[in-house]
């Protein structure tokens, strides 16, 4: 008989030491492991790949472990995704490390443990998870296994931040979840989907490859085990199982309730007649802000957190924007001219000073995780729908702010302060054009948060966009976030989100921030993050930068921004800015033939920007390939 921690004590890619097991499933084993570097626990998964594999086939899944695990590591700062920090390889074989999260409990054990849940917490469970999918499938990131053993819930103060009263709801196993016979279930044996089968949509049991609408199904299917304590397709054998996933309509969901009609949307057998995303959300979050029927309180659950409704965002696109074929994006716009009303408008935002490097860093080391250098949020392009907003008189964040619709993610707005820039309520806030260079883009609205009442969202709404919103202000040097709560007159009209914005605390944003950025869309320092990578125009003494695929060769990449001494005027800052970088990150171990340099830009300095942003670059002219900021780096020893 194998001892159920055997392997405890291992260390793992020389860094992570095996402790003790705490799950066990069909991809794998999973492991409690301490963290010889960072001093901390994590979750180390032992990928189980088949035996006897060719070797082909062994560093093809290898690569894609490492691949896949980089994609969900693009999620690492959203609220209801259970982090993936690193991969790594022992034996020939990839370990997936994670976040730990203790005292958690999957969603499985729970309803076998107390009994279903009520349908307001099923919903927020729901849009817990569906905004994580979503968030996943607007980066080309599917998640392949939504189960209820993949929904973690955690109680009050555990692994919660201070202004969060309840627990969290993570989806776990983020993309990273490999299968025999190429990566995918084929259903060739029906012993390779135990317990997985009653949660894959129809199409995928018949072999097709997985998809947004087969991540959908499988949410509805969870929901559905969620509020009725079974799966919609439970039978006595995994082979009638699979015969009623494919040919027989769930039963009706007793004690559903409301959620009946989004069950039965999100269950329909063919992925084109399934509800999307977008609806499913807008239903989810009807169901979520009803009041709580006593008879039907679970009080043994631990309570959720309402969050957010995954609205995208209403643009001039409707499809993700990418590169053309011939490598080249959208053109820059005529500079603006000078405002007189601010003497902070920039009046060439193309002025950008680069600042040149001074010495070629040694070693081959690998950058440091972003994480470590305050986070980031990937330059990727996002799936745009839209979503009508109720026409209406009524100006749903109070009088004083001259809006007649809800704020929809992804809109830039243009504000007038009455008491100071941030401080109070804006006396006005008008939607203007990300794009137009004309246009005074002062912030930008990144989540919506969907509130249980009007008192919730007055009492919780801030704490909950900084907390939606703290990957994007770790990833810039100078963004502050902000909450625009609903009036009365605005929640008595059915208008219940919070609008979590990002502003400048100095001198505008100039364009969109974030994944809201197009790849090949000119990029400024104020709009740009750690992590960031963008390729370069020369026009006389200055450059313009545009924002690159980071897995695509680009000129350099950002790794950090450094703010300058007080009383430093914008030509020592010029002059300094090389050495600023340097103070900073010189020690940190960097990809082998590269150095730093600094970006300034004058009139932005003149108006309160001082930061130099720091990125690394080739001196010999060739392009860097590759995210030398992935959390699957290596950290040196210098950094940690």
């Amino acid at each position: 008989m194998t001892n159920s921690n055997d392997g405890a004590g291992r260390v793992i890619a020389g860094r992570y030491r095996l402790l003790r097991r705490i799950g066990t499933g069909g991809m794998g084993r999973v492991w409690l492991a301490y963290d010889l570097r960072l001093a901390c626990e994590v979750a180390v998964k032992e990928i189980s790949l088949p035996e006897n594999l060719p070797e082909a086939d062994l560093t093809a899944r290898v690569a894609r472990a490492r691949q896949e695990a980089r994609l969900a590591a693009r999620l690492r700062d959203h609220p209801h995704v259970a982090t993936v920090h690193d991969v790594v390889e022992e034996d020939g074989l990839p370990w997936i490390v994670m976040a730990y999260v203790p005292g958690a409990t999957d969603l499985q054990e729970h309803v076998r443990q107390h009994g279903p849940y009520d349908t307001v917490e099923t919903a927020r469970i729901g849009l817990a998870v569906l905004d994580a999918l979503m968030a996943g499938h607007r980066l080309g990131v599917l998640h392949r296994d939504v189960k209820p053993a993949n929904i973690l819930l955690t109680r009050p103060g555990q692994h919660t931040s201070a202004h969060e009263s309840s627990g969290q709801i993570l989806l776990a196993d983020y993309g990273i979840a490999l299968r025999a016979d190429s990566g995918e279930p084929r259903l060739t044996s029906v012993s390779k989907v135990v317990g997985t089968s009653g949660f894959l949509a129809p199409e995928r049991a018949r072999g097709a490859q997985p998809s947004p609408a087969s991540d959908l199904f499988s949410l509805g299917a969870t929901l559905y085990f969620a509020v009725t304590g079974k799966g919609p397709f439970d039978r006595d054998s995994e082979a009638s199982t699979l015969t009623a996933l494919l040919f027989e309509e769930p039963a009706p969901p007793e004690g559903a309730g409301e959620l009946t009609a989004v069950l039965t949307g999100l269950l329909a057998k063919e992925p084109e007649q399934r509800m999307d995303g977008p609806e499913a959300a807008r239903r989810l979050a009807e169901v979520a802000a009803t009041p709580h029927r006593p008879d039907r309180i679970q009080k043994t659950h631990p309570p959720t957190t309402p969050v957010p409704t995954p609205v995208t965002t209403p643009t001039k696109t409707e499809a993700i924007i990418q590169r053309d074929a011939s490598g080249h994006g959208p053109g820059h716009l005529p500079d603006p001219e000078p405002e007189p009303d601010s003497p902070f408008k920039r009046t060439r935002k193309t002025v950008i000073i680069l600042v040149a490097a001074a010495v070629l860093l040694v070693g081959g080391g690998v950058w440091a995780g972003s994480a470590l250098l305050g986070g980031s949020e990937k330059p990727v392009s996002k799936a745009i729908t839209t979503i009508p907003t109720r026409p209406t008189s009524v100006r749903p964040y109070g009088q004083n702010v001259d809006l007649t619709r809800e704020l929809q993610p992804g809109e830039c707005v243009s504000t007038v302060w009455g008491q100071g820039k941030l401080k109070g309520e804006p006396n006005s806030v008008g939607v203007v054009d990300c794009l137009n260079e004309r246009d005074s883009v002062d912030g930008q609205v990144i989540k919506t948060d969907a509130a249980a009442s009007l008192g919730d969202a007055k009492k919780n709404g801030l704490g909950r966009c900084r907390s939606l919103l703290a990957g994007t202000v770790k990833a810039m040097p100078d963004v502050q976030p902000y909450a625009l709560i609903p009036s009365k007159d605005g929640w008595d009209t059915g208008m219940h989100r919070t609008a979590c914005l990002v502003f400048n605390k100095t001198v505008t944003l100039y364009g969109p921030v974030g994944d809201f950025r197009r790849v090949s869309e000119e990029i400024y320092l104020t709009n740009s993050g750690i992590g960031d990578c963008f390729s370069k125009k020369k026009t006389g003494d200055n450059s313009r930068l545009y924002l690159a695929d980071c897995g695509t060769p680009h000129d350099e990449q950002v790794v950090g921004f450094v703010k300058a001494p007080a009383g430093l005027d914008q030509k020592e800052g010029r002059d300094e800015a090389y050495k600023l970088c340097a103070n900073k990150y010189q020690s940190i171990s960097k990809p082998a033939g590269t150095e730093l340099q600094g970006w300034t830009n004058d009139s932005d300095w003149q108006g309160g920007f001082r930061y130099v942003m720091c990125t690394v670059y080739r001196p010999d002219g060739k392009k860097l390939t590759g995210d030398t900021t992935s959390p699957v780096s290596l950290m040196s020893p210098a950094a940690a």
